[in-house]
């Protein structure tokens, strides 16, 4: 059995995985992150689908509606941050299970509140678990991921939000057909309880919190014996040579230290501005479409578009960062999709031509979310690395909260729909100029990655 005792640092097995290859304990980690991340997509999308159901049976008018999803990104920026420096401080696999633990329990809530104002208090805690899980499981995942498919592995987990969304409206289609809206929320609570067994009995704990907690001897021995990992390499180095110092994980503004601080803002900027894009085109861009002259069926096949663009990107895109650097992937993506924002305007009322420009739309912007997370991996050191995600992940979900203001200011410019579209493609082409920014401030800090 290993001692931990003898070890300060989890850097000699951090330093192994990144040079080794892929075993079965990696990629049960990888595909139950990616199954608590669907988890996010497809409460989002189920609560869109059944609003309108919601608010009528409930006797809501849209101003409390609203309020409703306000409310829940309001809990999910502050559960990004604050889960972020539980995973790093108390263990990345029990903020996994507290958050999931969370959606569901208010999940369910949410289908049996008898009034608006415990209604509200349970889409806000609903929010808190749905984007804290995300900061631990994204940064487990890059911790087990070598090196070479760091990026690959967190793009992959990353999308299972937008994959979530897909199976969240499929699923609430062939519910609503035979049942109520209530009936959407408990399947959806019954797939986080799965889930949730699944984490308790299957979802190893981080490397890097066993070594720092120490006495979790037997624990560590087991992972390392799974992972395939040599004992003798993970000891202290010889009494020659300097010890590695101990990973003492910060608290909310430890990624602003140690040099972080401007590549950690430059980020959370490039993400602020991503996200704001896809709240556009999930939520707004259906509506300008309609109002424009296009019917409800044809809008939401272009809205399909853009979805299907993105996700498939998704899957691939942390493999282009990995393989070209951030600078040659993400800027360039981010540029193109606020150009093919901008041609919307130019393409009319051909559904066609719209449809095209929307999957470009999510292939672009799909490649920019993607690799942000990918960049976010690379950046933070493994002992802050939840906290900083989670940083990147409140950010993402301000931007949620900003952009309708944004979309009312640019509509309130005007009618001219080749105008609105313009106006909208500011979001994309700042996202990619704080990009580029990103990259060469890190570059002149000579960071590794990038």
């Amino acid at each position: 059995m290993l001692d931990t005792a003898t070890m300060t640092s989890a850097g000699p097995v951090q330093q192994r995985l990144d040079e080794g290859g892929l075993r079965a304990i990696q990629i049960r980690v990888f595909v139950l992150c990616t199954l608590v991340t669907m988890l996010d997509g497809i409460d989002n999308q189920s609560i869109g689908v059944i609003a309108p159901l919601m608010s009528r049976d409930l006797g809501l008018d849209k101003t409390a509606l609203g309020s409703i999803f306000s409310v829940t990104q309001i809990g999910a920026t502050i559960g990004a941050l604050l889960f972020g420096v539980v995973g790093d401080r108390f263990g990345r696999k029990l903020a996994i299970i507290f958050c999931v633990s969370m959606m569901t329990v208010f999940t369910l809530l949410t289908a049996i509140v008898p009034t608006f104002e415990l209604l509200i208090i349970s889409r806000f805690f609903a929010g808190l678990g749905l984007a804290g899980v995300f900061s631990s499981a994204l940064a487990l995942t890059s911790e087990f991921a070598p090196s070479r498919l760091r990026g690959t592995m967190v793009s992959i987990v990353y999308a299972g939000y937008p994959a979530g969304a897909a199976l969240g409206g499929i699923m609430s289609a062939a519910i609503l057909t035979t049942h109520d809206w209530r009936a959407v929320l408990f399947i959806a609570a019954s797939i986080g309880l799965v889930i949730l067994i699944l984490l308790i009995g299957w979802l190893p704990e981080s490397i890097r919190y066993l070594v720092a907690k120490g006495g979790r001897a037997r624990a560590l021995d087991r992972l390392l014996s799974q992972l395939g990992l040599g004992q003798a390499s993970l000891a202290e180095p010889a009494n020659n040579a300097a010890p590695p110092a101990p990973e003492i994980a910060g608290g909310f503004w430890s990624v602003f230290r140690n040099g972080l601080g401007p590549l950690t803002l430059l980020l959370c900027v490039v993400n602020l501005f991503i996200s704001a894009t896809t709240k556009i085109m999930v939520v707004w861009f259906p509506t300008i479409l309609t109002e424009h002259g296009f019917t409800v069926s044809h809008a939401a096949l272009a809205q399909a578009a853009f979805n299907i663009g993105c996700l498939a990107i998704m899957m691939i895109a942390g493999w282009l960062v990995d393989r070209f650097g951030p600078l040659r992937v993400v800027a360039p993506a981010l540029a193109l999709g606020g150009l093919c924002v901008a041609a919307l305007g130019a393409a009319g009322t051909s559904l066609t031509l719209v449809m095209i420009d929307a999957a470009l739309i999510g292939v672009f912007i799909g490649t920019g979310a993607a690799g942000a997370q990918a960049m976010a991996a690379r950046l933070f050191p493994v002992s802050v690395r939840s906290t900083g995600i989670g940083w990147c992940t409140s950010s993402a979900r301000f931007g949620q909260v900003l952009s309708p203001m944004v979309v009312a200011i640019v509509l309130s410019g005007g009618t001219n729909i080749a105008y609105v579209y313009a106006g909208l493609a500011f979001a994309p082409w700042l996202a990619a100029a704080f990009a580029v920014a990103f990259v060469l401030v890190a570059r002149n800090e000579r960071r590794k990655g990038f």
